[in-house]
């Protein structure tokens, strides 16, 4: 059986032979403007956002816990921060987020992602481990920091992995690859151009510097769009070009519109903390205002689906999450994250939706 794990893989249409899906991360910074841009591009997908709070004792999880009888936690931890995470896994399996200190956590698929183990640490699964990223820390270099004293990513079983964008409220910025059984990281001065997609970041970095707008010797055209570099040369371009008008969060949205429209889009500015965001199905872009969120321990868990017909500010529009309704996108999540057909009718699909019940029943109500 031939498992993918293809979110944000390159997909080639076989008429045309062109790029029809990769994702893209980015920060549009200056000394007035600090915005966070991604297109999650793979298809149609069905997914909430979840407002998850302060206080919150969590436990490691990992493939080996969902899949099986083996619930032992290996690793508990108390969320020092709260976030608003898109989950298409359901409750703390986010693919990306940002917490309530302004720091963005995204993962996006890179074929070359090997395992980094250290066997002083459990695995916890790579959705999990973004989340634990957000409950615990409020910078990049804090990530950086406890990169080999946290979890071992847990990828899915014979799968591609990742590579991650990260970046925080003063500009920072850092891509963490797992190259050779180690973390690469790549951030401040080796990171010029906060911009990643799904190559290597200097593979990309370096393949640009070729074009006459960078001082190079070949003509950069801005429509080509045939190759898995082009959407990395244009939102460099457009990125590289950017004269402050007071609309960067305008600006971050029509680089993501160019560069290639994602299912699921999303706009941070991170002075503002204003969250804009919208999906495939649902085109008009909606406003969360992270300074009117409720993170308190006391608040409930709420989300509010991807897809939702509300236009404009959606603060006053998420509903607390319960076990019943997380197992909702649970069933349509994983089998669509997983990649296999096969997984959603499986016994290990059947224990791993009972599983999560018991994970999270001290945490959501029924």
């Amino acid at each position: 059986m031939k498992f993918l794990f293809s979110r944000c893989l390159l997909l080639f249409t076989i008429t045309y032979g062109t790029l029809a899906s990769a994702c893209s991360a980015f920060l549009l910074k200056g000394n007035d403007y600090c915005v966070v841009g991604f297109n999650e591009n793979w298809k149609t997908m069905p997914g909430m956002i979840v407002v998850n709070k302060r206080g919150v004792t969590k436990r490691n999880i990992s493939w080996e816990n969902l899949t099986t009888n083996n619930l032992d936690a290996a690793n508990k931890w108390n969320s020092q921060y709260g976030s608003v995470t898109f989950n298409l896994l359901g409750y703390d399996f986010p693919c990306y987020g940002v917490n309530e200190k302004g720091l963005f956590l995204v993962e996006l698929s890179l074929d070359e992602t090997t395992k980094v183990y250290n066997p002083k640490q459990p695995n916890m699964f790579w959705a999990q481990w973004i989340q634990y990223q957000l409950d615990n820390y409020k910078s990049v270099k804090e990530v950086v920091d406890h990169l080999n004293e946290g979890p071992n990513i847990d990828w899915w079983p014979s799968a591609g992995g990742s590579h991650f964008f990260l970046s925080d409220a003063k500009g920072n910025t850092a891509n963490i690859a797992l190259l050779n059984g180690k973390y690469r990281v790549i951030g401040g001065k080796d990171m010029p151009m906060p911009l990643l997609c799904n190559n290597q970041y200097k593979k990309d970095f370096d393949n640009i510097q070729k074009f006459d707008f960078l001082g190079g010797k070949e003509k950069f055209d801005l429509t080509q769009q045939n190759k898995w570099e082009d959407r990395y040369n244009k939102a460099y371009y457009m990125l590289n070009n950017y004269k402050y008008d007071k609309k960067p969060v305008d600006y971050a949205w029509n680089i993501l519109n160019s560069v290639y429209a994602g299912e699921w889009q999303t706009v941070i500015n991170v002075k503002s903390m204003n969250l804009y965001f919208r999906s495939d199905l649902k085109k008009e872009i909606k406003t969360i205002d992270l300074n009117k969120l409720d993170f308190s321990k006391q608040a409930s868990v709420k989300f509010l689906d991807i897809h939702t017909d509300e236009l404009g500010s959606v603060n006053d529009n998420f509903q607390t999450l319960t076990l019943q309704k997380n197992n909702e996108y649970v069933e349509k999540g994983f089998p669509i994250g997983y990649d296999n057909k096969e997984f959603g009718t499986s016994e290990s699909f059947s224990k791993l939706k009972d599983n999560i019940v018991q994970f999270f029943k001290n945490i959501l109500p029924d």
